[in-house]
């Protein structure tokens, strides 16, 4: 990027030299530019054409030589000996740079065996140098070697030294951590050196059951620090927390990890845990923030371990906490944030191989897609290459399950394609999908991994905004949807029970598989169910909106796809309405366990709805034919949506479910004709019940009938 010194030097192509030459300096003129190599030669270098580059400057395109060595120190001098390096601009952006310096091997500092290799991708550095401190000290220089790939091998106990590099390009040296260091100090000053050997462990994925389809998932969503604030206990907020045993509700009933055990869910998904640097690790009371601010792909989150200093103590304590919920038969996804980091200029990739890593347009302008000013270029082959290292890094490392990719949209459809087929080589049963917004990033429509594009990407879900916005209404407080109380919208609710698979009016689908819709009513950043419906639906009393919360659980948990749910929204969790309350304090974001003694007839609701989900498979069809045989749907002349299920072939002890709902605050009399059980009615599962040849179906309330 620019500086706007007197004269600046820029090789932006193989082809091509762009000099910027002050109007302070011979009103910008100069009549010859000569580029001094590092042997000391002195070339004569032609001008292709001059302009004006602003109200300050001349801009001189010049003709670059063609045995230009990228990474060597050079100079451009003009007419009275003015004289400036050469920078290594947009050249890095060119496909030919890409193809010449693209490697495929393994980076970062891989230590064993008293054996530390170190390998740092840097194409465009003079030189790299790495500086220890801690059990031994000292500086060493790094060899250049093939596709700009600088090594050292050393020998020595290097187990929990600090480390930092030095890397001199474009005429300056800068100190940085290694993008692909393991672990660092707290708030990520240095990185450090830890031994290879803590990421071989056994993640006891061979006792978890297969997940054949991702709609086998029930996913349940929470922050680190959320989960266990609340609790005045060792590791409140932090990896050790979430797996505490024994945690209660002032009332009695069971909270933390008991709770998850019992609610039935299949998955849990952890905001993000990669670091970030928003808080203080040091002192992370003070602070908070969600995380989706990463400063480091490869390290998890200081702020949420014991001993922020200790290199392992983070990794060791979130390899803990995966093997506590794998021991209890629940899996791990990981909220992950590749679509921007917390700053550009001040990154280590940006230090390091200035211009590469982040999306910028023609005029150097940072891509603005994920409204944080710095949209990293998932399309550059080595930004590609460390998004899969890292996510192999935690699949195997860290044994996570799956990933949820926070803005997905920003990505494109080939590094996600990459990404997915990578992932299920390692672990068949593992999740993927994200948030498929189309974002105004700097790509082409067509190359997003957005939901537009959904029949490219045909192993990844999207989270289900049409689901969301019929079920609870748009993300404004006041704007409803059919569970708080717009029923005009009941014939959407025929695409939301169907995964949105079935074709609408216009011939169109929003997705060729189930398993692409995840559904959901609530998540993090959005107004919790409780609060919406505070002011939604205003004037009502509580028994009101709890009934319309249960209608709106049975709709996510009745319906095709994946069903995801936000931690508390099973008892009704306050923001206080705050919607997005990214940095709000812990007063706003911990969960308040004590609202489920209050609820607690909702979260018994929630249990028997997954758990009613997981006895009929007709709720968790795998294929868009299947729904198209099985499923039915209507409205009754009374307003009555009516789902029907046929579940013939299925191993059923029926061969006809019916789920029916009733979005009016009026009770309905539903006639059978034929005598049906039922099943699930607005106090959940009901069983031992006689066959009837009718129902009284209650306002705001959901009842499942089986024949």
């Amino acid at each position: 990027m620019r500086k706007e010194e007197m004269m600046e030097a820029y090789l932006d192509s193989y082809e091509k030299i762009s000099v910027y030459l002050h109007e302070a300096f011979y009103q910008g003129r100069s009549d010859a530019f000569r580029l001094v190599g590092p042997d000391g030669s002195y070339e004569p270098l032609k001008i292709d054409g001059i302009t004006r580059s602003g109200k300050s400057y001349a801009k001189y395109t010049l003709r670059a030589p063609g045995n230009l060595v990228i990474g060597k120190e050079y100079f451009i001098v003009a007419d009275y000996a003015l004289r400036c390096p050469l920078r290594f601009g947009y050249i890095v952006r060119t496909e030919r740079f890409d193809e010449e310096y693209y490697y495929d091997g393994e980076l970062g500092a891989v230590y064993h065996d008293h054996a530390l290799k170190l390998a740092l991708w840097a194409p465009t550095a003079a030189e790299v140098k790495v500086k220890f401190s801690g059990k031994l000290c000292g500086m060493e220089s790094l060899e250049r070697g093939d596709k700009g790939v600088w090594r050292l091998t050393l020998n020595g106990d290097y187990d929990g030294c600090e480390y930092v590099y030095l890397v001199k390009v474009n005429g300056d040296w800068a100190e940085t951590v290694d993008p692909y260091a393991k672990s660092a100090n707290a708030n990520k000053r240095k990185g450090y050196i830890v031994d290879e050997e803590v990421f071989r462990k056994d993640f006891g994925k061979k006792n978890l059951e297969p997940l054949h389809s991702y709609t086998d998932a029930v996913i349940y969503e929470t922050s680190v620090r959320d989960f266990t604030k609340q609790f005045s206990i060792p590791g409140s907020g932090k990896f050790a927390g979430m797996s505490i045993e024994g945690l209660k509700t002032a009332g009695g009933l069971s909270a933390g990890f008991d709770h998850l055990k019992e609610l039935g869910i299949t998955h849990v998904q952890l905001m993000p845990v990669m670091e970030f640097t928003s808080v203080d690790e040091e002192h992370p009371d003070d602070y908070y923030n969600w995380g989706y601010d990463p400063g480091h792909y490869f390290i998890p989150e200081g702020s949420y371990a014991l001993h922020p200093d200790d290199p392992y103590s983070r990794i060791r304590e979130l390899q803990d906490l995966v093997i506590a919920y794998h021991k209890a038969g629940i899996r791990v996804n990981l909220d992950v944030v590749y679509n921007h980091m917390r700053e550009r200029v001040g990154s280590d990739f940006e230090k390091i191989v200035p211009n590469y890593y982040f999306r910028l347009s023609k005029s150097g302008a940072p891509s603005n897609g994920s409204f944080c000013g710095n949209d990293l270029d998932s399309t550059r082959k080595m930004t590609r290459k460390m998004i899969l290292d890292s996510l192999r890094h935690y699949t195997e490392g860290y044994g996570a399950d799956g990933f949820r990719f926070d803005l997905m949209g920003i990505l494109d459809v080939e590094t996600m394609n990459e990404a997915e087929k990578m992932i299920h080589a390692l672990d068949p049963n593992a999740m993927i999908y994200g948030e498929g917004w189309n974002m105004p990033t700097l790509l082409h429509d067509e190359d997003k991994a957005m939901i537009a594009n959904q029949a490219k990407l045909p192993a990844t879900g999207h989270f289900n905004d049409f689901f969301r916005n019929t079920v609870k209404g748009g993300e404004d407080l006041w704007v409803k949807g059919f569970g708080t109380g717009e029923l005009s919208g009941i014939e959407n609710l025929r695409h939301c029970l169907s995964g949105c698979v079935l074709e609408g009016d216009d011939g169109e689908a929003m997705f060729d598989s189930p398993e692409k819709s995840i559904n959901y009513a609530e998540c993090h950043d959005g107004a919790t169910v409780w609060d919406k419906m505070k002011v939604a639906n205003s004037g009502t009393d509580n028994s009101s909106r709890l009934a319309r919360d249960k209608m709106m659980f049975a709709l996510v948990l009745l319906s095709e796809g994946v069903p995801f749910i936000h931690s508390g929204e099973e008892f009704c969790r306050t923001k206080q309405g705050v919607s997005n309350s990214y940095a709000s304090p812990d007063a706003i974001n911990a969960i308040d366990w004590n609202r489920k003694d209050k609820y607690e007839s909702l979260t018994k609701y929630v249990k028997d709805l997954i758990e009613f989900r997981k006895e009929f498979p007709v709720f968790r069809l795998k294929t868009r034919d299947e729904i198209r045989d099985r499923f039915n749907f209507s409205v009754t002349e009374d307003c009555v949506a009516k789902a029907e299920y046929d579940c013939r072939g299925m191993g059923l002890s029926y061969e006809k479910l019916t789920v029916w709902i009733n979005g009016t605050e009026d009770s309905k009399e539903l006639i059978f004709g034929d005598a049906q059980m039922i099943l699930m009615d607005e106090n959940g599962r009901n069983r031992g019940a006689n066959p009837q040849m009718s129902a009284v179906l209650p306002g705001l309330s959901v009842l499942v009938s089986g024949k």
